[in-house]
């Protein structure tokens, strides 16, 4: 019995929930098989020449939901259409009359998810062909190539993450069904492993899960940053000013004196910084926010750099309240997850000594 993640269970049975065809239509789906066409199959393996779909349900909603909860962590909209084609033992993108598809086989859905005993594995292949379609690869004319499968593949191991996935469970179906040699469309495995890993440690350093890789904190200034090794002090209180209300074009120090006084500082990101400033440079108490005004930071800077006691809110519902030095945490801190644990140890280069 494949292990399913609990998460998803309600709308990730691919196969067995999805027991015909996903979308109304009178005539057979041919598939485009002439010179120049793009199909990505997810193998590598070759599809047959007379492989010929007959879409005839018109519920697609199942199917669609799947799309969009693989979408819904990266802020996209579903941009093509999902079908079953049985008899392809595959998973594909393709373009048809300028209309994006995904083909799957439910039998093949299924028969991965038995073999590697979790539905991860097909949510996995369902992702790397949604990424072909968000990257533009079906539409450039110029067919399949080893690179395409490596960007699918590193965009599937991001998006893994973000649903929940644990690193073996991103790779679990490249390593079940990836040829051990490269062909002129298909890298070999280890190339896509790799591509997986990669783009599911970039999704951990920006919205990090593990409970021991904790993120180090990125400033932004208005000069360049230079290292600093001047030595902690105590912190002062810190109250928080309000963020500035309404939404403003201007770029640069918007209001008070961003020089040697108290100011807001607004960034070309959108992001901004109120508070106290020394020769041009955050330095003093002061509050950071990301771009859609929700608080980022709020404590103290010594020369640009994130320095003595402070807090530092994560995108994903963390936060880290403690000491800084040079710009990530170091010294006495507690880190919160966003799920209610935490870590309170010191800290070194923004991770926690054991």
């Amino acid at each position: 019995m494949p292990v399913r993640s609990a998460l998803f269970l309600p709308v990730l049975l691919l196969s067995t929930a999805l027991a015909g065809p996903l979308i109304a239509q009178t005539n057979t789906l041919p598939l485009p098989l002439g010179s120049g066409a793009f199909i990505c199959s997810y193998t590598g393996g070759k599809i047959g020449p007379q492989v010929v779909c007959s879409p005839t349900t018109a519920s697609n909603g199942h199917a669609e939901k799947v799309v969009d909860r693989i979408l819904k962590p990266i802020g996209l909209i579903r941009n093509f259409k999902v079908i079953e084609c049985s008899n392809t033992d595959n998973c594909f993108a393709t373009v048809l009359k300028g209309q994006r598809f995904i083909v799957y086989d439910g039998a093949f859905m299924q028969q991965i998810e038995e073999e590697t005993e979790t539905d991860w594995s097909a949510i996995s292949i369902m992702a790397h062909e949604i990424g072909h379609h968000l990257q533009g690869h079906t539409i450039d004319g110029r067919g399949g190539q080893p690179i395409k499968e490596i960007e699918a593949d590193k965009f599937s191991g991001f998006v893994l993450h973000q649903l929940g996935a644990s690193l073996d469970e991103a790779t679990v179906a490249v390593r079940a069904l990836g040829d051990e040699h490269a062909t002129s469309t298909h890298p070999a495995k280890p190339a896509r492993v790799e591509a997986i890993r990669k783009g599911w440690l970039e999704a951990e350093s920006m919205y990090p899960k593990s409970r021991t890789a904790i993120k180090t904190p990125v400033a932004m200034a208005p000069k360049a940053i230079t290292p600093t090794n001047t030595p902690a002090v105590a912190a002062r209180p810190v109250i928080a000013p309000k963020a500035p209300v309404g939404s403003s074009s201007r770029v640069g120090c918007v209001s008070g004196d961003c020089e040697d006084g108290t100011g807001t500082f607004v960034y070309p990101t959108r992001e901004r910084y109120v508070g106290e400033f020394e020769e041009g440079d955050k330095h003093g108490e002061g509050v950071e926010y990301y771009a859609d005004g929700k608080l980022k930071y709020k404590g103290n800077f010594r020369d640009n750099l994130r320095s003595d006691y402070g807090v530092y809110y994560y995108r994903n519902g963390d936060k880290y309240a403690g000491w800084f030095q040079n710009n990530i945490p170091n010294g006495k801190g507690t880190y919160y997850f966003a799920d209610g644990d935490k870590i309170v140890a010191t800290f070194r280069n923004g991770k926690p000594m054991q």
